[in-house]
């Protein structure tokens, strides 16, 4: 591109932005995305790499500049000045970051003066500026340029040499990083000299070697199988053939393999933190500070490579408010008293133990408040989710129905203990969740049956419905649906399910035409419900008139 735009002009576009303007955001997005790349290249030329390895390089700094003008754009207004000198400062802040990231894995921050550390890596390879050659020169340079200045206070005892690999691993390596011996040996003495200022030379080759071959054999299994795969703590190259093993029980003089590429196995794998990330960020259980805590905890599980999109380092990326649910909206620590009501209970079932409660209602201030003094007595089954509702499933006393209680609106949730103290066992009933025989009981088949939790008795229901709108049913009903060979106008199918007759009613007005309740019993009730809104909404209608 020729040239930049002015501030005037980016001010003018930034305007047309905010107002939804598509072609103004076009020539914003272009004269940044050259922008962004130029500041990439700018920090960049500092270092001495090849060109193949720059271009590798650059490709990620611009990506987080880019990010660092995303964050600009959403917060920028005109009394912050002039919008190129406020986005510039956010692209150079996340690019800097990216190239601590790249050149100071370890995260130091008493880091020497001169950079002669980084910027005396010259390389030749083609792999880009993970490979092993790149990082070996690299940890040099830093140990090298850290060494300067530190004092000698001493060697470490095995122990202390032990957990100090230990926490380079963690940091360094999962399961798409390894280490090899010479570069643990480098960064090790980087380690130190940040930790604890302590320049003493490091270890023999051969003692490092003894470390970490005892360390392997004291955290790892004797021998490999499949099934003590997950038993593994730290991995090395060779790990499934027991080249340690065959190592330590070889003949002398037979020249045996190195041990080498280390990885230390996170209690979670990338996968399973995404998950885990996601689930507490659509969670309407937890506050925003909460959330924030959580999310920083699970990252600081994994290794220094882990990245997600919900998180920028500080905190989340994703909205809190764009969850709609009903802890969503509740005030501070009533979360924690739902959760807490959850513990009481799961703890219950798992004792076979009845709990006491009193069950709230809201009113129009919001508040939560009793429904009436009664204290419910419940012999506790199961908890079920049903469409973001907890709900406790279980035997009333004195009622030899199943009833099920929404966990958010009870309060005061206790075990119940008899005059000695005890806790008081749960009563048993012929119901197909009976907890001393429910192996075969299904709780989404149960939920089902009983839709929006009605507490009628189930009936088989015939439904008409177009061949293509089966997700409507699915969204209610799961997998509890079968399609009938009962003949029906072609597009459309005839379904069975088994749900509550009285919920049906409402649910065939909620999906109006897309539906239709073939059962004739029902379709009257339907009619006379319809009848009945009718003339409601009529009667309203000419009032307002």
């Amino acid at each position: 591109m020729g040239r930049y735009l002015s501030d005037d002009e980016i001010h003018e576009l930034l305007l047309k932005v905010k107002e939804g303007n598509e072609e103004a955001w076009e020539c914003l997005y272009e004269n940044f995305e050259a922008y962004v790349h130029e500041r990439s290249w700018k920090k960049l030329r500092k270092f001495d790499l090849t060109e193949t390895v720059k271009m590798d390089v650059e490709m990620d700094l611009f990506q987080a500049g880019w990010y660092g003008f995303i964050s600009a754009v959403k917060n920028f207004n005109q009394e912050r000045g002039k919008f190129l000198t406020y986005a510039t400062y956010y692209i150079d802040g996340e690019i800097s970051k990216e190239l601590d990231f790249r050149f100071n894995p370890l995260g130091l921050t008493n880091r020497p003066d001169d950079k002669s550390h980084i910027s005396r890596v010259s390389l030749d390879d083609e792999g880009g500026i993970y490979d092993r050659e790149v990082r070996g020169r690299l940890y040099s340079n830093q140990a090298a340029a850290y060494k300067k200045d530190a004092p000698n206070r001493g060697k470490y005892s095995a122990e202390r040499r032990v957990l100090q690999i230990l926490d380079i691993l963690k940091l360094l390596t999962d399961e798409n990083h390894n280490l090899s011996k010479e570069e643990l040996g480098k960064l090790l003495s980087v380690y130190r000299i940040q930790k604890y200022d302590n320049g003493t030379p490091l270890e023999s080759p051969n003692t490092l070697t003894s470390t970490m071959e005892n360390m392997l054999l004291e955290l790892n299994p004797e021998e490999y199988s499949k099934e003590r795969e997950k038993e593994y703590r730290v991995k090395y190259e060779g790990y499934t053939e027991d080249r340690l093993k065959n190592k330590h029980g070889r003949e002398k003089g037979k020249k045996s393999a190195d041990i080498t590429g280390f990885s230390y196995v996170h209690k979670f794998s990338f996968d399973e933190l995404d998950r885990l990330i996601q689930l507490i960020c659509f969670s309407d259980m937890f506050e925003e500070s909460e959330k924030n805590h959580l999310v920083q905890k699970l990252i600081s599980t994994s290794s220094t490579y882990y990245r997600t999109p919900f998180w920028n380092g500080k905190q989340l990326q994703f909205n809190p408010g764009a969850i709609h649910g009903r802890f969503s909206t509740r005030r501070p620590g009533e979360n924690h008293k739902a959760a807490g009501n959850l513990q009481v209970i799961q703890y219950a079932i798992n004792n076979l133990v009845q709990i006491n409660f009193r069950f709230n209602q809201y009113t129009a201030e919001h508040e939560m408040i009793p429904k009436s003094d009664y204290v419910h007595i419940l012999s506790p089954y199961h908890l079920v989710v049903y469409h973001d509702n907890y709900y406790c499933i279980g035997l009333k006393k004195d009622d030899k129905r199943i009833w099920h209680y929404r966990v958010d609106l009870m309060t005061d949730v206790e075990v119940v203990k008899d005059d000695a103290g005890k806790s008081v066992p749960v009563e048993i009933t012929p119901f197909a969740g009976n907890p001393i025989c429910n192996s075969s009981w299904n709780p989404e088949k149960y939920m089902a049956e009983h839709l929006n939790m009605a507490y009628d008795e189930p009936q088989d229901i015939r439904i008409k419905i177009r061949n293509t709108d089966y997700t409507i049913l699915h969204d209610w009903f799961g997998n509890h649906y079968e399609k009938t060979d009962e003949p029906c106008e072609e597009g459309y199918d005839i379904v069975l399910v088994r749900t509550s007759p009285n919920m049906i009613v409402h649910w065939a007005i909620q999906y109006g035409t897309a539906v239709e309740i073939m059962d004739e019993e029902i379709r009257n009730r339907i009619s006379e419900e319809l009848r009945a809104m009718t003339k409601t909404y009529s009667i309203f209608a000419n009032r307002r008139h």
